[in-house]
């Protein structure tokens, strides 16, 4: 497909030079992009027919302007046509706000000085809104870790530039994260993640040259996180809770997370569209796959108690009142949960009704159909997982299989 644009003077009767603007028709959208070039001419070195500069003969000063700037409206234009070009391949929107965004890093408009690395947050925020292939989550932990960086450059007077993101910056995020915030390996790990990412992108975007960054390694340490045992999910699944509706359409919700593997943001919103011939099918939040999840009978007999419709609950009431229903349901046995921050051991110790989660179904699911002999990859299949490396945290909750064979092989 040709993509063509066109220049225009600001005001073409001006007496004095004036600006001149891209125009171009973004069919998709109906709309017109107006950008401009930051170039100024007069009008009377303007052909109002082709809509170009009148090129100039000689050495003269008026010559060497005017050649210059048609030198540079023919960079705008060849950098028009690339990425409208580049983003038919890649399959991705043509928009005016996308086009507009690459214009501007194409031509430095908004390329962040030395004191604005925190600025270009918002520029790459911008553009995965943009780009609409990340969940509305995920934009939120850039906007969280755009304001942590901000109060550690207050607290540790620590001053952030693009070029001063090394191993000293490192060394004293890390600390700040461990002992001033208490954070724990896996969450100060995603967080060095989503800083990588950013120092990645910024790169790529030539806002600067610095690759110590690529050494971070992200702190990580393994967690027993919680999953019901077979015989909790019935005892929960059976529990009166007619008394207490609210608590009883959350543990129904709660129960079919636990009987399909999904996300709680997949499986909050199911409704009677998303189920054919007796399978589930909704595109993942974090991902564009259409998965089939085969009901069973728990998730079945929950979708017909509320006629294929269930209840939709905010994530906050949701995360309090699954809590109170496994309280209900008999979960008041302390245990003990192992966490680090650096090699600092955390075990917390609190009723296993505290420890309960929305994220508690999806690990529930898969603990109990790898316990019930389904062969892992199947179980990634319905789960979503793209990587085996992803899926092995869930492993080894299995307890119950690891007794069995010890059991089989010793007995």
């Amino acid at each position: 497909m040709a993509y063509n644009c066109t220049f225009n003077l600001k005001d073409p009767s001006s007496k004095k030079p004036t600006l001149i603007y891209l125009r171009a028709s973004i069919k998709s959208q109906n709309k017109y992009l107006k950008y401009s070039t930051g170039e100024k001419i007069h009008p009377k070195l303007w052909d109002a027919e082709s809509k170009f500069p009148i090129k100039q003969k000689g050495k003269t000063k008026e010559a060497i302007e005017v050649n210059s700037i048609i030198s540079q409206l023919s960079r705008y234009e060849e950098q028009f046509q690339l990425i409208c070009r580049t983003l038919e391949l890649q399959n991705k929107p043509l928009t005016v706000e996308v086009i507009r965004k690459e214009l501007d890093i194409e031509f430095k408009k908004y390329s962040p000085k030395k004191n604005e690395f925190l600025e270009a947050f918002d520029l790459l925020i911008a553009e995965k809104k943009e780009q609409g292939n990340i969940t509305e989550g995920t934009i939120n932990r850039y906007t969280n870790i755009q304001t942590l960086l901000k109060e550690f450059s207050l607290k540790k007077n620590y001053p952030l530039q693009f070029n001063s993101i090394d191993q000293n910056f490192y060394t004293k995020f890390l600390n700040y994260s461990r002992e001033h915030l208490k954070h724990k390996d896996n969450t100060l790990g995603r967080n060095i993640g989503f800083i990588k990412t950013f120092m990645n992108w910024a790169f790529n975007n030539k806002f600067h040259d610095n690759l110590e960054f690529k050494s971070f390694k992200k702190p990580s340490s393994a967690t027993d996180e919680i999953a019901l045992s077979m015989e909790e999910l019935e005892t929960l699944y059976n529990a009166d809770l007619t008394k207490h509706p609210r608590l009883e359409r959350v543990r129904d919700i709660f129960i079919f997370g636990c009987s399909t593997g999904m996300r709680y943001s997949d499986y909050s919103t199911i409704k009677k569209e998303n189920i054919r011939n007796g399978i589930i099918y909704k595109n993942a939040q974090k991902g564009k796959d259409n998965l089939g999840i085969p009901l069973n009978k728990y998730s079945k007999a929950i979708l017909e108690k509320y006629n294929y419709n269930l209840p939709i609950i905010s994530p906050s009431k949701f995360r309090d009142y699954i809590k109170l229903a496994c309280a209900k349901a008999g979960f008041v046995e302390d245990i003990i949960k192992t966490t680090f921050i650096g090699k600092k051991r955390i075990e917390t110790k609190k009723p296993k009704y505290k420890f309960i989660s929305t994220h508690t179904a999806r690990r529930t699911f898969i603990t109990l159909s790898l316990e019930k002999g389904m062969r892992p990859d199947v179980v990634m299949s319905i789960t979503g997982h793209k990587s085996y490396s992803s899926f092995q945290k869930y492993i080894k909750l299995s307890t119950k299989v690891r007794e069995d064979e010890m059991i089989k092989a010793w007995s």
